[in-house]
């Protein structure tokens, strides 16, 4: 059987089987996403990043590293570009009806394929947007396009369907909170399996299993632990480092569901925390409150993220603190949770909305000695935000 017959079997026994929203919601986000294009005076839009794919068209699979775009007309019904491997994706988890295929064997030749294609459908002329600052299309495919639409004018629309994903629906919200219930399941797990001689990988795995059991879809980023003077080092994982008195362990672990990721960081310390570990605490929980506290409707990210950065001012000197206060959280694929638009940091002007998701990752690194790191998931409201997880924030201590 060939890939045509295989995707057209697949399209009459399961098209559109995979969707995870009714289509009225799908019909929804098309609409926003013209209006945004003809204020924008699009004559077509080219989506290749896989999250903004997903949004829009449901596209689901974990092989987000293999060619997939969506091209948009202004009007017109649109097309799906993709690999042979992605059929499944492509034709079960998608609305639309319009799927060609390229070879997955020969990704490097998918820009020049698609580019014929918009010529030979006269897609190939007026202006056109790309994402070039989003993952997605590799670097010699988005060249290949490029030269092939030569005769176009090419703008960048990186973040047109990303603003329109920041603000979630009622559906995307039930995912967010679901979310975040499995989230908190692994953390309550891992800290339970926490006893002298157990290693990271042990804490990891307790965490792990129990996301799973409770519901999760595979993770946009597998469960984070740490333990010791390693929780000093940000993005490090574990390394079956066996667990010692006194030692501190840091969570952060991100449950999903239907591609919506809630992550959280939580700690806890095998009898009595190390020197000065209280006072880190008690600044991470203190900033992690004026975030809490400014966020609402109107302000700015830039705003919230002075005032959190004055809850600091104490450990300043001894800790290492990035300064983004909170970064856009929604649909999620490998290699990350967070999406590229979207921070809590000084310098940026964006106001909170209300429907607006972050994650509030306060994390304070003292290298050589440990690190405290404490986070929320948050929904902007019509006059505040609120915290998705019940979960106590401070410092769980097992025994001693």
């Amino acid at each position: 059987m060939d890939a045509p017959t295989y995707a057209e079997k697949l399209a009459e026994a399961l098209g559109a089987a995979g969707l995870v929203f009714p289509m009225a919601e799908y019909d929804s986000r098309l609409l926003a996403v013209r209006k945004a294009m003809a204020t924008e005076e699009l004559d077509l839009l080219l989506v290749s990043h896989h999250c903004d794919l997903n949004w829009l068209t449901g596209y689901d699979t974990f092989g987000v590293g293999n060619h997939a775009v969506l091209a948009l007309p202004q009007e017109g019904a649109p097309f799906l570009h993709a690999t042979t491997m992605e059929i499944p994706a492509a034709i079960m988890n998608t609305w639309v009806e319009d799927v060609v295929l390229g070879s997955w064997v020969h990704p490097g030749g998918m820009g020049a394929e698609l580019a014929d294609i918009l010529e030979r459908r006269e897609l190939d002329r007026g202006l056109i947007g790309l994402q070039p600052r989003r993952a997605g299309l590799r670097a010699d495919s988005h060249q290949a396009l490029l030269a092939g639409l030569a005769g176009a004018d090419i703008r960048d629309a990186s973040d047109l369907v990303g603003r329109l994903r920041m603000i979630k629906s009622p559906a995307e919200l039930d995912c967010v909170r679901r979310a975040s219930a499995i989230t908190v399941a692994g953390i309550e797990a891992s800290i339970a399996a926490i006893r002298p001689g157990i290693t990271d990988n042990d804490i990891v795995r307790a965490g792990f299993d129990a996301m799973l059991a409770e519901g999760s879809d595979f993770l946009a980023i597998q469960p984070l632990a740490t333990t010791g003077v390693r929780t000093g080092g940000g993005h490090q994982t574990h390394r079956r480092v066996s667990l010692e008195d006194g030692d501190l362990v840091f969570m952060e672990y991100g449950g999903n569901f239907k591609r919506y990721t809630a992550p959280l960081m939580r700690m806890a310390c095998l009898g009595a925390p190390p020197a000065g570990a209280d006072k880190v605490i008690e600044a991470c929980l203190a900033t992690l409150q004026a975030v809490l506290d400014g966020v609402r409707p109107g302000r700015l990210c830039h705003d919230v993220a002075l005032e959190a950065r004055a809850a600091h001012r104490a450990v300043d000197n001894e800790a290492y603190i990035a300064g983004v206060y909170g970064y856009h959280v929604g649909v999620g694929y490998p290699p990350t949770w967070a999406d590229s638009i979207g921070f809590i940091a000084e310098g940026v002007e964006e106001p909170f909305r209300p429907g607006m998701t972050f994650h509030l990752p306060l994390a304070f690194r003292l290298p050589g000695r440990f690190g405290i790191g404490i986070s929320e998931t948050i929904l902007v409201t019509e006059d505040g935000c609120e915290a998705l997880s019940d979960y106590p924030r401070e410092l769980r201590r097992i025994g001693g």
